[in-house]
């Protein structure tokens, strides 16, 4: 039985929490993991429709926990409508969460090998997109929550990095299979990581906490060549499922971390230690 000292470090009951990417991957399983703990959930996504598939799938008691707000993070009034929405419709705001990222799967390229090119012949427009979406969309949700924030005398953020942002991608993993992990990408998420230690100093005055959370590869259905030469590198031998990252979501955002501020929590199984 759980005593109520450990239950109530993670008790997110009636505090509001927006994810920013919610309906991907990885932060459609935060917004579980959060909504389960108690708290209120918006998803701010720009793919609604996937949001909604996805919510629709939960039990009533989850279901009711989450909303659900079209933003296109990369448009500084997107995000302003959504922040001011999501006030209004829920109450102060406890947590922020940007889960987002760009790769390559948008038509605002001409094609996703352009994403995937190498840096000599990375194009300019394929560089600024993902730091459009990436670092750009990153910091405006983080810049529009401050007030809100303060409002509530507090609050929490945790902007999601990835191994990338902590090393050099490996190339070798990738063999001939027309796909890689650009520059661009590794450059936004490097710079969320000191991006977030910049907030973690100017905002602790306030009571804002944020961090990062840097998870390793996620399965995906990749193709079998992909699988054995990255689980090689892997210490703990898998590629991660997005559930295996619900408990540092949970950690990072409840009072389990309340002294933690400025810190890039790395969930990888064990790539980087190597």
């Amino acid at each position: 039985m759980i005593g109520e000292k450990s239950s109530a470090l993670f008790d997110l009951s009636g505090k509001n929490v927006l994810v920013a990417g919610g309906a991907g991957q990885i932060g459609f399983s935060f917004c579980e993991i959060l909504a389960d703990a108690g708290a209120r959930v918006a998803i701010a996504d720009i793919d609604t429709q996937m949001a909604q598939d996805k919510t629709a799938r939960l039990p009533d008691m989850l279901r009711k926990r989450i909303g659900i707000y079209q933003t296109d993070v990369t448009d500084d009034q997107s995000v302003k409508t959504t922040l001011a929405q999501v006030r209004s419709d829920l109450g102060v705001l406890y947590g922020l969460v940007n889960s987002f990222h760009y790769k390559g799967n948008t038509r605002r390229l001409d094609t996703t090998s352009n994403f995937f090119a190498p840096f000599e012949s990375y194009p300019l427009e394929a560089w600024e997109l993902v730091h459009d979406v990436n670092l750009k969309g990153t910091f405006l949700m983080c810049r529009e929550a401050v007030p809100y924030f303060k409002e509530n005398s507090g609050g929490v953020i945790v902007n999601l990095s990835s191994t990338y942002g902590n090393v050099s991608p490996n190339k070798s993993i990738y063999g001939d299979s027309g796909i890689n992990s650009p520059v661009a990408y590794a450059s936004s998420k490097a710079a969320i990581i000191n991006l977030t230690r910049y907030l973690a100093t100017h905002l602790c005055e306030y009571n804002i906490r944020a961090n990062v959370l840097s998870p390793g590869g996620v399965f995906n259905n990749q193709k079998e060549d992909f699988l054995r030469n990255y689980t090689a590198l892997t210490p703990l031998k898998r590629m991660a499922t997005a559930g295996d990252y619900q408990g540092a979501i949970l950690f990072l955002l409840s009072d389990a971390s309340r002294y933690m501020t400025g810190a890039n929590l790395v969930v990888d199984g064990g790539w980087t230690a190597w």
